[in-house]
């Protein structure tokens, strides 16, 4: 193969230290374990109709997110992330579509398309005001806390004598269940640009590569992304590596190869 699409998911920084979502120790059972009470399921804390109903939620989401962004800053790259880069070096890697937020893509010097945003920054949910995300718990911008622009406006008004304004809470960059992406027509031009190569028929090494890693496939846009690369062209090879098998008869003739276990050994 001369391109390589590659799109990845919470199992290739695993080993890294950070958790995954679905996984019997991830992040959503480990939810669930703590704040059962709270929430039926571990998944709802990242469901955009669910976890800003209430404050208590809100703040349990602010604090997960807090101590994951801590998690995110200290970790480094893995082995899946040096093979990426080494594509990348020999410029075999035409795209690299990520699922991850935990910004560890940027560490080993990729350029990657974040299908749920990045850990890296904070936005203001009244305002849009956008802040770097420190992990320092005793940090003025964390989640959860007032943003800096929604309290310098209220001041100065009320410095010139009229009413003050409320201040929005700021939060993480990521893309929850329930909402839609803010570059989502960005990512859809890109998506289409890498069907259109894929498909493109040339006098040489006419077959491309397109690695599926360490995802279990449910979240619905990343099926459909997978499907639209995998059958761009019929002299596309499609490999998924997963530490469990996900591939049932509907991706039949769309999945080529499928490896059941860790995507570092492999």
């Amino acid at each position: 193969a001369r391109r390589v699409v590659v799109v990845t998911g919470a199992g290739i920084s695993v080993n890294s230290g950070i958790p995954d979502f679905r996984s019997s120790d991830g992040l959503f059972r480990q939810i669930q374990a703590a704040h059962g009470g709270l929430v039926s399921k571990g998944r709802d804390l990242f469901d955009a109709s669910v976890v800003f109903q209430s404050a208590q939620t809100a703040e349990v989401f602010y604090q997960w997110m807090t101590q994951l962004r801590r998690q995110c800053a200290s970790a480094q790259p893995g082995v899946v992330h040096r093979f990426l880069r080494q594509l990348a070096d020999r410029g075999m890697l035409l795209r690299s579509y990520t699922q991850n937020i935990d910004g560890l893509e940027r560490k080993a010097g990729l350029a990657v398309v974040p299908l749920h945003g990045s850990m890296d920054r904070l936005a203001c949910q009244l305002c849009a005001g956008s802040f770097p995300f420190s992990e320092q718990s005793n940090a003025t911008m964390v989640a959860g806390s007032a943003c800096a622009d929604c309290v310098q406006r209220s001041e100065t008004r009320e410095a010139c004598g009229r009413r003050s304004l409320p201040a929005g809470k700021l939060r993480p960059t990521v893309v929850l269940y329930e909402e839609p992406h803010p570059h989502c027509e960005d990512i859809a031009r890109i998506i289409s640009h890498d069907a259109r190569a894929l498909g493109a028929r040339r006098a040489a090494s006419k077959v491309d590569v397109v690695l599926v890693f360490g995802t279990t496939l449910k979240v619905p846009g990343c099926r459909q992304l997978v499907r639209r690369l995998a059958t761009a062209s019929p002299d596309t090879t499609t490999i998924l590596v997963n530490n469990e098998p996900i591939c049932g008869r509907a991706w039949d003739g769309i999945i080529d190869y499928q490896i059941v276990g860790c995507v570092d050994e492999w």
